[in-house]
């Protein structure tokens, strides 16, 4: 019989193997938007943070919404159409969801340890046995029948306070991390205030402020190299110019040897046309290397602060001025053309209020590094922790 490698002393009973569907009843209970009365709260699939437990939001029901799983306070939602995402919750609400994602009360599993067992292993080995190659989901006989090793339930409940209490601190750090977050878009809001009303033209002028069309401060890279190893092949996303994995390889679609990558160095601008309006700019902070040539690169000119320039075309203000110009009939395809961001216009101060404008940033961005390094360390911690007690 398995025993975990990690068990608090008071407990030596054997841990039985039982299956799932022994463990957890899937609730079944169906919702029509369209016949009842008043709204509930509804959780999506992309409401489930992937990895996390945290749900990171709800819509209200409507008439014209499909039929919906109810959930209790307490139940525990697990995303069945792509379980390698581990979208995961347990709810403190009432409420109902999408009807990809499994409703789980527990039976013979206590709740807080049912939550717990979905986030291992074992419990993905089992949901990852899907059918279908585009859209993989799992099945409930599959996972049903999967046997776990289970303790007492006194012993359960111990388990499930003190992976709660991990996950407690993880939920509290990152909800410190998003404090701080917005708090340096209040900052920046508020130094950038005149700026924008200058932009805007409701302020004829600001001291020691100019405004600039954007192809003045940068300059488009139009150099290419093929993916012979010179350069390191790295992903435009919105978290940056980042090393290539294979999330984002798409390499096995280039039919010839000799395409042509662009080539983006270290402080450039890089955006990417038919994604602007998810935030997909960025400055590369990364070093030199190369990726598609339907991304555009932009050098900064000498003169300009390539931080304050980062900060300048990442506001919303200026997205929104940019999305403007928006070209295509397909919203997921529609861009933003190199030639149209650069004739817009932005406001830029002298050298010396650039450079504070950049230490500004980069004291708010380190104390940011410095919190979810933490979390990361508390996200590892909890992970050995699961492996540990949940065999």
């Amino acid at each position: 019989m398995m025993i975990p490698r990690l068990r608090f002393p008071e407990f030596s009973d054997s841990w039985r193997l039982v299956p799932f569907e022994a463990l957890a009843h899937l609730k079944t209970e169906h919702f029509t938007p369209w016949e009842a009365a008043p709204s509930l709260p509804c959780v999506e699939l992309e409401h489930l943070e992937s990895g996390t437990g945290t749900i990171l939001g709800t819509v209200p029901t409507a008439p014209g919404m499909s039929v919906k799983n109810r959930f209790s306070r307490g139940d525990v939602l697990f995303g069945k159409l792509r379980p390698n995402l581990r979208k995961y919750a347990r709810p403190d609400f009432d409420g109902v969801c999408s009807q990809e994602i499994w409703v789980l009360s527990g039976t013979q599993a206590e709740s807080g340890f049912l939550f717990q067992l979905v986030q291992t292993e074992r419990f993905l080995a089992a949901a990852l046995k899907t059918t279908g190659s585009r859209m993989p989901r799992a099945h409930w006989y599959t996972v049903g029948s999967a046997l776990f090793p289970v303790p007492s339930l006194p012993e359960q409940r111990c388990i499930a306070d003190f992976l709660g209490t991990a996950d407690e601190e993880i939920a509290e750090r990152r909800q410190l991390i998003d404090a701080l977050k917005g708090q340096m878009q209040a900052v920046f809001r508020q130094l950038f205030s005149q700026a924008e009303a200058l932009e805007e033209g409701t302020l004829s002028s600001l001291p020691g402020w100019r405004l600039l069309p954007l192809s003045a401060v940068l300059t488009e890279r139009r150099e290419f190299a093929e993916n012979d190893g010179t350069y390191p092949h790295v992903s435009l996303t919105k978290e940056g110019v980042i090393p290539k994995t294979a999330r984002y390889n798409r390499d096995f679609l280039v039919k010839s040897p000799k395409k042509a990558y662009r080539i983006t160095r270290l402080g450039d601008i890089c955006y990417n046309p038919a994604n602007l309006k998810f935030g997909v700019i960025c400055r590369n902070r990364l070093g030199d290397g190369i990726f598609s040539p339907i991304y555009a690169a932009f050098s900064v000119n000498p003169g300009f602060h390539p931080a304050f320039v980062e900060l300048s075309v990442t506001r919303p203000s200026f997205l929104l001025r940019a999305l403007r110009y928006q070209e295509g009939t397909v919203y997921e395809r529609m861009s933003v053309r190199p030639e149209y961001l650069l004739a817009l216009k932005i406001a830029v101060p002298e050298p010396a209020r650039q450079r504070e404008f950049a230490q500004t940033a980069a004291l708010l961005e380190e104390q940011i590094a410095q919190e979810e390094g933490i979390l990361r360390d508390l996200t590892l911690r909890k992970q050995g922790l699961l492996q540990r007690m949940l065999p």
